[in-house]
């Protein structure tokens, strides 16, 4: 069996709380979630991103807590999200070590059952803040970015939030020639990404939705500005393969969920956001997905082919 456990926008900062984000109490929240997850002993933990916001300290403070979690025996596989990058440029670099990541920041691993050799998986992280104004280090990456933005402008005219960014077209070919290998492997495919791109509507619950949530559609966040700016092109990626069966993300706190394309999305809930807590366990099977939630994450059964 195969079995990970997932946190996402613990968002961890000594600041005072601000729109509905419980920033210092993400500490304890987080600690909570690590002990159950320890105790568990799964394969590792997925840490979907925004680990602390604002300010160096922040970040030094969640790494030694990530370090407590490998003193419990915790494996974590980190993805880059915004709020990561909000220190000074000059940490940038060391931002990306300090999550075991080289830049550009995207990666991937192979996970195996080793009680059954047909429920092999691929995972593939991406870095959506690959091309973004906060991300940048330079003027010149900063100039680039600004730039993206203003080419991916939404349907009503307006340009995506600038807390947003895009994945360049190395990584893009990068994600097509790795869903091929895993085909070639036969392996079963999760990519990972800070940012959201497909969700039905009935599992939303928020002011920018809820009129869409009143009948089931499908949402695109690309298309409302709120995720990558060119998260289309990946899912035209996706498309492609049918290895691919789950596409797993944070970012946005209240979570949703839905099935496109026999594609499993889920966007898991923010801790900062979330009372009492919210973390979930995930077991990969040959032919299904569980999603475990725990606390205030809902769980879900996708069966597949």
């Amino acid at each position: 069996m195969i079995r990970f456990a997932v946190i996402a926008d613990v968002q961890y900062g000594d600041l005072d709380d601000s729109i509905g984000r419980f920033y210092r109490a993400s500490l304890s929240k987080y600690l909570l979630a690590a002990g159950e997850i320890a105790a568990e002993k799964v394969d590792f933990v997925l840490q979907l991103g925004d680990a602390s916001q604002t300010a160096w300290a922040n970040h030094a403070a969640v790494c030694e807590l990530f370090k407590v979690g490998e003193e419990a025996g915790i494996t974590w596989r980190h993805v880059l999200g915004n709020h990561d990058f909000l220190v000074p440029d000059e940490k940038k670099d060391q931002l990306y070590a300090d999550f075991g990541l080289e830049k550009p920041g995207y990666y991937e691993f192979p996970v195996k059952d080793p009680d059954d050799p047909e429920n092999a998986w691929r995972f593939i992280v991406l870095n959506g803040n690959e091309i973004s104004e906060y991300a940048a280090q330079t003027d010149e990456e900063r100039e680039r970015a600004k730039e993206e933005r203003k080419r991916r402008k939404l349907a009503n005219g307006e340009l995506p939030h600038n807390y947003n960014g895009s994945v360049s077209q190395r990584q893009l070919q990068w994600l097509d020639e790795r869903l091929q290998s895993a085909t070639q492997n036969k392996e079963k495919a999760i990519v990972c990404s800070h940012f959201p791109l497909f969700a039905n509507s009935k599992s939303l619950d928020s002011k920018r939705t809820r009129l869409a949530s009143l009948v089931s559609m499908g949402i695109y966040y690309s298309q409302m500005g709120v995720s990558t700016w060119n998260g289309q092109e990946i899912l035209d990626v996706l498309d492609k393969y049918d290895c691919v069966k789950a596409y797993f993300a944070g970012h946005l706190h209240e979570g949703s969920y839905g099935v496109r394309k026999n594609v499993m999305h889920v966007t898991f809930k923010g801790i900062v956001e979330t009372s009492p807590n919210t973390y979930a366990f995930v077991k990969l099977s040959p032919n299904s997905i569980e999603v475990e939630g725990r606390d205030a994450q809902p769980s879900f059964q996708f069966d597949f082919e």
